[in-house]
């Protein structure tokens, strides 16, 4: 769950360099100030206070690691520094040598960046790491509404090793190519996926504007795998995607926190409710989270005035909590259930959470994915930037989710025969929990 917040540490930046300037002669020291800028950010800024020592010998394991990647077998000696200075200075010293190994091999960029990248990682929360440059313009892209990469439109589900297209964007080159939900991807470009990570399988569908990229896919209910050409283009992920299933049941797939999206989500149960919606089905799965002010708008959509939604516990605020300022768009006659999965996370987290703390509605799914935190992303120089966890979040029971996750209240996984029979389990268990819920309302739902 991230917020935005570029101009605080401009000025912070150029000082330090200024600072480096005097320390340290150019000719003598190798450029490690992004380092330097990421020990200082996490040290005043995490919600944890880490000790700015074990930063540094967390970033020392990080050079070990970049070179040893490339095959240099230099020793860097550990850190035995007991301050902060002293850790900086002996810091320094192994950067410069690191720098010398490298032989051209690695960049100090690259050295600076893997060093950063290890002290970030060594606070293991979810909300806490180092973004590489054109991983920072996609997710500000992607939190702006804007088209975030260059790909097919499909959202991916991995399972036991194989990979579906969980969905097909409305509107995007996979489904003008005629690409459907369930189809499970057998070979891109003719390279089987067997053995790939959903990272490769991304990455090979992903690629420049304009070019073309072979699926081989078997679909459900064929005997035969079928061979798709989908041209990539620009794509924006849709946060928010609505229906009316039979029986009048309402169903919205929200599928991220950013900018504008309450707003869209409002307007998708206003159309819903003018259709005769007699119930809803919110499917938080795969929603990453997002901007907090907009879990805010959202919550205040489906509960009451004057409920707690979350509890924010802050270093410089201590706990404070975020009530409900208005009344709900949907009814609360109007019966509802949630859908959540493993990547259900963050700010989708809290909102189910407060759903179901406050008897509005219950969880249909697996557990979530546990990373529930508030952070803040740092622009660096070189054009990455650092998130940082700055606060933690409780649910308004009191519990908190970052490595914990949410239990449903009915739990069904989504298995591999499922998919391949082009069945989605979980909507299909929802749809029937709310039917249930209603009976218990003593209202009219049928199937």
């Amino acid at each position: 769950m991230g917020m935005l917040r570029w101009g605080r540490v401009a000025g912070a930046v150029s000082l330090v360099a200024v600072l480096l300037a005097t320390a340290l002669p150019a000719a003598q020291a190798a450029d490690a100030s992004l380092v330097f800028r990421v020990v200082e950010l996490l040290r005043d800024e995490h919600v944890a206070r880490p000790d700015p020592v074990q930063l540094y010998r967390a970033a020392l394991g990080g050079l070990r690691e970049a070179l040893q990647r490339v095959g240099i077998q230099t020793p860097l000696a550990d850190l035995f520094a007991r301050d902060e200075e002293h850790a900086r200075e002996q810091f320094q010293r192994r950067f410069d040598q690191a720098v010398r190994a490298a032989s051209g091999r690695l960049t100090e960029q690259d050295l600076q960046f893997a060093a950063a990248r290890a002290a970030a990682s060594s606070l293991r929360d979810s909300h806490t790491g180092f973004i590489p440059p054109e991983r920072l313009a996609e997710l500000r892209r992607q939190q702006q509404n804007e088209a975030a990469f260059t790909g097919i439109g499909i959202l991916l589900v991995t399972k036991d090793g194989k990979f579906y297209a969980r969905l097909v964007f409305p509107g995007s080159p996979a489904q003008r190519a005629g690409l459907r939900p369930f189809d499970r991807i057998l070979a891109i470009d003719g390279v089987s996926t067997q053995g790939m990570t959903t990272g490769d399988v991304s990455s090979r569908i992903r690629g420049p504007q304009g070019t073309p990229v072979t699926l081989t896919v078997q679909r459900p209910g064929q005997p035969a795998p079928l061979v798709v050409s989908v041209v990539r283009e620009p794509i924006v992920v849709p946060s928010v995607e609505w229906a009316v299933l039979d029986g009048q049941v309402g169903y919205v797939r929200f599928g991220q926190f950013n900018q504008g999206s309450s707003a869209r989500l409002a307007r998708a149960v206003g159309e819903l409710q003018q259709q005769g919606i007699r119930g809803l089905v919110l499917d938080l799965r795969g929603n990453p989270g997002g901007f907090v002010s907009e879990l805010n708008r959202v919550a205040e959509l489906f509960l009451p005035r004057g409920v707690v939604v979350y509890t924010l516990e802050s270093r410089e605020e201590g706990r404070r909590s975020y009530v409900t300022r208005s009344g709900p768009v949907l009814p609360p006659t109007v019966p509802m259930v949630v859908l959540v999965d493993d990547d259900t996370a963050s700010a989708a987290e809290l909102l189910s959470a407060a759903l179901r703390d406050h008897g509005r509605a219950p969880l249909v799914g697996v557990r979530t994915a546990g990373a529930v935190l508030v952070s803040v992303t740092f622009p660096l120089p070189g054009g990455a930037g650092l998130s940082v966890a700055i606060a933690r979040m409780l649910t308004p029971r009191g519990e908190e989710l970052e490595g914990r996750g949410i239990q449903p209240d009915v739990e069904v996984d989504l298995t591999v025969a499922d998919l391949d029979n082009g069945m989605d389990s979980q909507l299909v268990r929802g749809r029937e929990e709310l039917a249930r819920v209603a009976r218990q309302g003593n209202l009219l739902l049928t199937r």
